[in-house]
Protein backbone atom coordinates (compact mmCIF):
# COMPACT_ATOMS: atom_id res chain seq x y z
CA UNK A 1 0.00 0.00 0.00
CA UNK A 2 2.81 2.62 0.91
CA UNK A 3 4.04 1.79 -2.98
CA UNK A 4 0.33 3.17 -4.26
CA UNK A 5 0.48 5.93 -1.79
CA UNK A 6 4.14 7.49 -3.25
CA UNK A 7 2.95 6.33 -7.05
CA UNK A 8 -0.29 8.82 -5.93
CA UNK A 9 1.96 11.39 -4.62
CA UNK A 10 4.41 11.31 -7.34
CA UNK A 11 1.78 11.65 -9.90
CA UNK A 12 -0.11 14.37 -7.78
CA UNK A 13 3.05 16.22 -7.88
CA UNK A 14 3.78 15.77 -11.60
CA UNK A 15 0.60 16.97 -12.29
CA UNK A 16 1.14 19.93 -9.77
CA UNK A 17 3.80 20.73 -11.39
CA UNK A 18 2.50 20.85 -15.24
CA UNK A 19 -0.33 23.11 -13.89
CA UNK A 20 2.08 25.76 -12.41
CA UNK A 21 4.36 25.60 -16.01
CA UNK A 22 1.01 25.92 -18.11
CA UNK A 23 -0.26 28.78 -15.91
CA UNK A 24 3.18 30.60 -16.17
CA UNK A 25 3.57 30.09 -19.63
CA UNK A 26 -0.56 31.52 -20.27
CA UNK A 27 0.46 34.47 -17.91
CA UNK A 28 3.70 35.49 -20.04
CA UNK A 29 1.73 34.85 -23.63
CA UNK A 30 -0.96 37.36 -22.46
CA UNK A 31 1.44 39.63 -20.63
CA UNK A 32 3.14 40.06 -23.87
CA UNK A 33 0.24 41.26 -25.62
CA UNK A 34 -0.92 42.82 -23.00
CA UNK A 35 2.18 44.84 -22.18
CA UNK A 36 3.54 45.01 -26.31
CA UNK A 37 4.23 48.87 -26.80
CA UNK A 38 1.49 50.45 -28.75
CA UNK A 39 3.49 53.46 -29.18
CA UNK A 40 6.46 54.64 -31.94
CA UNK A 41 9.54 56.14 -31.10
CA UNK A 42 12.30 58.50 -33.30
CA UNK A 43 11.70 60.01 -36.74
CA UNK A 44 10.29 58.86 -39.70
CA UNK A 45 10.78 60.44 -42.87
CA UNK A 46 9.49 60.64 -46.77
CA UNK A 47 11.21 62.77 -49.30
CA UNK A 48 10.06 64.06 -52.32
CA UNK A 49 12.36 65.04 -55.52
CA UNK A 50 9.64 67.01 -57.84
CA UNK A 51 10.81 69.56 -60.33
CA UNK A 52 14.19 69.88 -59.65
CA UNK A 53 13.72 70.44 -55.87
CA UNK A 54 13.99 68.20 -53.09
CA UNK A 55 11.42 67.92 -50.07
CA UNK A 56 11.83 65.73 -46.81
CA UNK A 57 8.70 65.77 -44.49
CA UNK A 58 9.53 64.08 -40.67
CA UNK A 59 6.91 62.44 -38.33
CA UNK A 60 9.29 62.18 -35.06
CA UNK A 61 7.06 60.50 -32.58
CA UNK A 62 7.57 60.23 -28.72
CA UNK A 63 5.02 59.08 -26.15
CA UNK A 64 1.43 59.54 -27.86
CA UNK A 65 2.79 62.86 -29.51
CA UNK A 66 3.70 63.37 -32.70
CA UNK A 67 5.78 66.47 -34.19
CA UNK A 68 5.72 67.18 -37.95
CA UNK A 69 8.80 68.52 -39.88
CA UNK A 70 8.81 70.46 -43.58
CA UNK A 71 12.83 70.37 -44.47
CA UNK A 72 13.82 70.73 -40.67
CA UNK A 73 11.37 73.25 -39.58
CA UNK A 74 8.53 72.55 -37.09
CA UNK A 75 4.96 72.67 -39.21
CA UNK A 76 2.19 70.89 -36.79
CA UNK A 77 2.00 68.72 -33.52
CA UNK A 78 -0.42 66.34 -32.43
CA UNK A 79 -1.44 62.87 -31.62
CA UNK A 80 -1.08 59.29 -32.98
CA UNK A 81 -2.84 55.87 -32.26
CA UNK A 82 -1.97 52.92 -33.01
CA UNK A 83 -4.72 49.83 -33.37
CA UNK A 84 -3.21 46.21 -34.88
CA UNK A 85 -1.35 47.54 -37.78
CA UNK A 86 -3.34 51.15 -38.46
CA UNK A 87 -1.89 54.10 -37.47
CA UNK A 88 -3.80 57.34 -36.71
CA UNK A 89 -2.31 60.73 -36.91
CA UNK A 90 -4.28 64.15 -35.68
CA UNK A 91 -2.52 67.14 -35.89
CA UNK A 92 -5.96 69.46 -34.88
CA UNK A 93 -9.05 69.00 -37.21
CA UNK A 94 -6.97 67.04 -39.46
CA UNK A 95 -6.18 63.51 -39.67
CA UNK A 96 -3.76 61.53 -41.43
CA UNK A 97 -4.46 56.83 -41.52
CA UNK A 98 -1.50 54.66 -42.06
CA UNK A 99 -0.81 50.91 -42.50
CA UNK A 100 2.53 49.88 -40.75
CA UNK A 101 5.05 47.29 -41.47
CA UNK A 102 5.23 44.46 -39.44
CA UNK A 103 8.76 45.46 -37.71
CA UNK A 104 7.28 48.92 -37.41
CA UNK A 105 9.93 50.39 -39.12
CA UNK A 106 8.03 51.93 -42.04
CA UNK A 107 4.37 52.96 -42.69
CA UNK A 108 2.28 54.21 -46.03
CA UNK A 109 -0.15 57.01 -46.10
CA UNK A 110 -3.51 55.00 -46.91
CA UNK A 111 -5.56 58.20 -46.29
CA UNK A 112 -5.69 62.11 -44.84
CA UNK A 113 -8.31 64.73 -44.82
CA UNK A 114 -7.16 68.54 -46.32
CA UNK A 115 -4.31 69.05 -48.17
CA UNK A 116 -2.30 66.20 -46.33
CA UNK A 117 -4.39 63.73 -48.82
CA UNK A 118 -1.85 64.77 -51.78
CA UNK A 119 0.63 62.27 -48.93
CA UNK A 120 -1.56 59.00 -49.76
CA UNK A 121 0.54 56.47 -51.05
CA UNK A 122 3.68 58.15 -49.33
CA UNK A 123 5.96 55.76 -47.74
CA UNK A 124 7.96 57.08 -44.21
CA UNK A 125 10.99 54.84 -42.86
CA UNK A 126 12.27 55.03 -39.90
CA UNK A 127 15.82 57.55 -39.90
Amino acid sequence: MDNNNSNNDSMSKETKTKWIIAVVVAVLIIGFFVLKPKHLSGSYSHTINAFFTKSTDTLKFNGDKVTEYADGEKMNTGTYKIKNDQLTVKFGRFQMNATLSDNKKSFVITSATGASDLASGFKYTKK
